[in-house]
């Protein structure tokens, strides 16, 4: 018994924490000396986050710091996550972050990137500034060394240890002038006074510097700056704030606005950093997809964006979308859907192919639109190398062959042609030429022109597949007629070799 309580009471209480602790520094925090390394869930290693540690007795500022963090809650503050402290020494744990300086170093950025993510990054810094002054009545007093960078790109206070009553915003807007003239010179000895600092930073931001240099009988509220900066001409009024903020407050919007937005959005994304797209922007586009009334507009950003994931990343973010994307009920949704599929059928496992997406796809085949029909055949072109023997040789061709002997629209008859032709590399060879023979001069004899061209094309790219015996029983005399066809185009022979 006694020793079953030695046990209990000496257990390392590190090996109970939910979160692992590193053995390995990406940064220091100069100032206090605190340790920055990545962490993660124990229970779900996905979920990233970062841990600030001391590795003496003089970690009171690091305690200090997680007490203000629990109690300030607000989206631009550092989300607290965990603690511990273990034989003198103190672990924090946040929501995944780098220090500013240390992200603006690692992360590559034109000019033009550059201005739009202060831009970006300053609208929430002073949001929370608001946030302090105006709710929670403290002056955070350490601005230099308390922005942090999530792994959205979304910029955060943390740092609070020296945070006190507020006696007035000047002590943190002139803090906040110096960090964004170290952002532009990289020099952190540069004092915001001196006659030279103005001219090291780009010009749209002068008027949003000056207001944060300002004496105390000039000093405006953090409110009023915002409110300057977001007018028509501010530093903040750009397609990249509007963009991120927009999404934000995505819920609050009207039906109308949202369809406008994601018609305009694909063509704004160019300027936004990696970081912003894939990890801030995409997960938004999916969220509301899911749960939202986004629509069909929001499928070219969502396409443009999934590039930028990694193999494991895509399968996990973007072909569960996809999947209930196939089983929309909604053509416009389904049409362009299909139109796109060249941006994302090479990325998708057989298996999720033939086991989710085609049993949706086929009926495509049998809708009444026609153009939903047309798009179907046109995208099965993409997929008929990761269909198993039964959905490729089987159940699509007939499908294929209803189409193509009886659809109503001509251009359908033609485009199942076209596809016949295009994937009949990937039917079985046992069945291959019964196949393409019976399909290619079946379209020989349609009553649209460019269908019984279809036809002839299709058994020019598909001749190696005939054994000679085929081609003068079956091929040649239905392909001859063509040959006194009142439509010119049929000078067929030259390219029958």
């Amino acid at each position: 018994m006694s020793s079953v309580l030695s046990s209990f009471f000496s257990r390392d209480p590190r090996t109970s924490f939910p979160y692992s602790l590193p053995t390995e520094t990406f940064t220091v925090l100069t100032q206090e000396q605190i340790n920055v390394g990545k962490s993660l869930k124990k229970s779900e290693p996905q979920e990233k986050a970062t841990c600030f540690w001391t590795l003496n007795a003089n970690s009171t500022s690091l305690k200090i710091q997680a007490q203000k963090l629990k109690t300030l809650r607000h989206p631009n503050v550092l989300a607290y996550l965990d603690s511990l402290e273990v034989e003198g020494s103190f672990y924090l744990i946040t929501e995944p972050c780098r220090p500013l300086a240390y992200y603006l170093s690692e992360t590559k950025l034109t000019s033009t990137q550059l201005e739009l993510v202060v831009s970006w990054g300053l609208y929430q810094v002073l949001n929370c500034l608001k946030f302090l002054h105006n709710e929670a009545k403290l002056s955070q007093n350490n601005m230099r060394n308390a922005i942090f960078v999530t792994s959205s790109g979304d910029w955060k206070l943390a740092a609070f240890q020296s945070s006190g009553s507020l006696s007035s915003p000047q002590v943190d807007l002139n803090d906040l002038a110096s960090v964004v003239l170290q952002i532009f010179t990289k020099n952190d000895s540069l004092d915001i006074s001196s006659p030279s600092a103005l001219s090291k930073i780009p010009k749209r931001i002068h008027p949003l510097y000056k207001r944060l240099c300002a004496k105390l009988r000039a000093v405006m509220t953090v409110g009023d700056i915002l409110n300057e900066c977001r007018a028509n001409g501010g530093f903040m009024k750009n397609k990249f704030v509007d963009t991120l903020l927009f999404l934000d407050e995505f819920q609050l919007r009207e039906a109308p606005e949202k369809q406008s937005f994601f018609v305009r959005l694909n063509t704004n994304l160019e300027p936004f950093p990696e970081d912003i797209a894939r990890n801030k922007i995409l997960p938004k586009l999916i969220h509301t997809y899911e749960y939202g009334d986004a629509g069909a507009h929001i499928l070219l950003p969502m396409f443009k964006l999934g590039k930028l994931l990694d193999e494991d990343e895509y399968q996990q973010r973007i072909v569960p979308c996809l999947v209930k994307l196939f089983s929309s009920s909604d053509r416009t949704t389904r049409v362009k859907l299909l139109e796109k599929i060249d941006e994302f059928s090479c990325r998708l496992k057989p298996q999720v192919v033939n086991d989710k997406i085609y049993p949706n796809l086929i009926t495509g085949f049998l809708d009444s639109n026609s153009a939903v029909r047309e798009s179907t055949v046109k995208a099965i072109v993409s997929f008929a190398d990761k269909l198993n023997y039964n959905n490729l040789n089987n159940d699509l061709m007939k499908y294929l062959a209803k189409l193509q002997g009886s659809d109503p629209e001509p251009s359908i008859r033609t485009n199942t042609t076209i596809c016949l032709g295009k994937i009949g590399c990937f039917i079985d060879a046992s069945h291959r030429q019964r196949i393409l023979i019976s399909a290619f001069t079946r379209a020989l004899k349609d009553p649209f022109p460019p269908a019984r061209l279809s036809g002839v094309i299709a058994l020019s790219a598909t001749q190696q597949y005939f054994s000679l015996n085929e081609v003068a029983q079956k091929v040649l005399p239905n392909l001859c007629p063509l040959a006194v066809d009142p439509e010119k185009q049929f000078f067929l022979f030259p390219i029958w070799e």
